[in-house]
């Protein structure tokens, strides 16, 4: 595109003209009066006039609308659009015979999402064809739902669109009803399947001052720009525009469909307001209760969590195993580095027994961040928030810059995410698998008020051809916190899983940062092994 096409009428109208969905700025026209000359025969979509369209431009563009105030996404039909709760939602259904690439020319059709409670804001859609785009006009009757539905108050001219599905491949699948592989929806959020075919945590686009001092900001893709795969080994190309009161930015993601998914980014960012903390690569996930004690409200299933630890392997090759916990209060960790060679979310408890239940939380992808380049110094954060339900996502795990992000700058990051069940570089090393905790001290001798007992599960085939006669579980707490009766054993019959364990005794509430090492010969056999632990939550196992 052009110059002298982001100008015309003025450098704000091309953003409007995104968000009404392709309807030109002060047209008189209707929708039902334009549909004749505008439905695509390929889509059976209604598409507006194309114009030229490239990543570059799109570039161009994000740089130039951070020069300007932020001008918040309108919200059609807001009260109305409350009322779509999720038994609303249910009720309205995207057509088969609306689908972009139903018969082709991409592999994977593209279904589109409505507004609702927690998606009020629309989002502009546009269909490329080699240097072409054209956007989507939004039609009511692109949705099957009640002729009573909350939907249909949204006006004429506005849009209905909150986000988009991809499907798996149309030749191969019964697309329609099987799980999208791909889903996009909210803010920046957008979550994949694994080979389990099950959803659960979520990425971000970005993340803004989400455990800083100012208020967190939630940028929205405001607009998508989707290229056809033309086969099963072709990505779907999806371009982005973000924006927010502090940030904008262009994305190209590209999406693989293996089973597992594969997601690569590329984004520019342009610092509209000075940022104290940006995360980059930000996953969001939830972490109700697992087999460790909390301070929290439990529920019948023996746990609940669609993560379990942060694992992170960091520029010194380092292998780093944090187990996820619901924190008495807000939590924030940080762990420094520098070109950093990846992290993630795991959920690595795949026992069924450990849940009970029909939701699959023992399918919950791992979702895994592979940096692409340097990409310099900062720190993996960790926020934890304590929640007492399974509702809403209570941890976020992203890559922190080192320093404030000063208005004006612009920044350029490239990342690969995996969305399988365990972490994609796995190395030879017995991996950290529970935690588990029970009152300190000795069998038959009195008990040591305010210790408890720490049991670490470990699992891989490096523990097989080492002796656990000869391990050392090396220990640390900081700044309190005093450790004793630290063992090594394996577990009897399985000669791949250990357990070590020790006793803590800490008699503030403050939070205590663990360190372990399982080593043999001096030489490392599992990753490290850290834990934030909280005095509160472990009272009803301590004398």
């Amino acid at each position: 595109m052009s110059d002298h096409s982001i100008h015309r009428p003025g450098r704000r109208a091309w953003l409007r003209g995104l968000l009404a969905m392709g309807v030109a700025a002060g047209s008189a026209r209707s929708l039902s009066a334009m549909a004749s000359e505008a439905v695509d025969a390929e889509t059976g979509l209604e598409l507006g006039t194309a114009e030229p369209f490239s990543f570059e431009t799109l570039i161009q563009r994000a740089e130039q609308l951070a020069a300007e105030p932020y001008d918040p996404p309108p919200r059609p039909a807001s009260e109305a659009i409350q009322s779509i709760n999720y038994d609303a939602a249910g009720k309205i259904h995207y057509r088969r015979d609306m689908a972009l690439w139903r018969d082709g020319p991409s592999v994977y059709p593209i279904t589109f999402r409505p507004l609702g409670e927690y998606f009020p804001k629309p989002v502009a859609m546009h269909v490329v064809a080699g240097d072409q785009a054209r956007p989507v006009r939004y039609r009511p009757d692109y949705f099957d739902m009640p002729s009573d539905s909350p939907l249909r108050a949204v006006p004429e001219g506005a849009s209905g669109i909150a986000g988009f599905w991809v499907h798996r491949s149309r030749r191969t699948h019964d697309w329609f009803e099987e799980e999208p592989w791909a889903t996009f929806q909210g803010a920046s959020y957008f979550r994949a399947v694994s080979e389990t075919g099950q959803v659960g945590m979520s990425a971000r686009g970005i993340a803004v001052n989400t455990a800083g001092e100012q208020e967190e900001e939630f940028p929205d893709f405001r607009a998508f720009w989707f290229e056809p795969a033309a086969s099963e080994g072709d990505p779907v190309v999806v371009h982005a525009l973000l924006d927010g009161p502090s940030v904008t930015g262009a994305y190209r993601i590209a999406l693989r469909s293996r089973g597992d998914t594969e997601i690569e980014v590329e984004k520019h960012l342009f610092v509209r307001k000075t940022i104290d903390q940006l995360g980059i690569a930000p996953l969001t996930s939830m972490c109700w209760y697992t087999e460790t004690p909390n301070v929290h409200l439990r529920g019948w299933r023996p746990e609940v969590h669609d993560s379990d630890t942060l694992a992170i392997w960091n520029g010194a090759g380092e292998r780093l195993a944090r187990p996820l916990v619901n924190p008495p209060s807000h939590g924030y960790s940080a762990f420094a580095d520098q070109n950093p060679r990846g992290f993630g979310l795991l959920q690595r408890d795949r026992d069924f027994g450990h849940y009970l239940d029909g939701v699959g939380y023992e399918k919950r992808p791992s979702v895994w961040v592979e940096p692409l380049g340097d990409w310099g110094e900062g720190q993996v954060a960790l926020v934890e928030l304590p929640t007492n339900d399974e509702t809403f996502d209570n941890i976020v795990a992203f890559w922190q810059p080192a320093g404030s992000q000063l208005a004006g700058s612009a920044l350029t990051y490239r990342y690969r995410l995996y969305w399988s069940v365990d972490e994609p570089f796995d190395p030879d090393l017995a991996r950290a698998v529970s935690l588990r905790a029970g009152p300190g001290g000795d069998f038959g001798k009195p008990r040591i008020a305010d210790t408890v007992r720490l049991v670490i599960g470990w699992q891989g085939a490096r523990l097989e051809s080492v002796d656990p006669e000869e391990a050392e579980f090396r220990v640390e707490a900081s700044p309190v916190g005093e450790i004793s009766n630290v063992r090594v054993r394996q577990v009897a019959g399985h000669p791949d899983r250990w357990q070590t364990e020790f006793d803590l005794h800490v008699t503030e509430d403050a939070p205590v940062e663990l360190r372990g090492e399982l080593r043999v010969d001096d030489e490392p056999v599992a990753e490290s092994w850290l834990y934030q632990y909280h005095r509160q939550a472990f009272r009803e196992v301590m004398p």
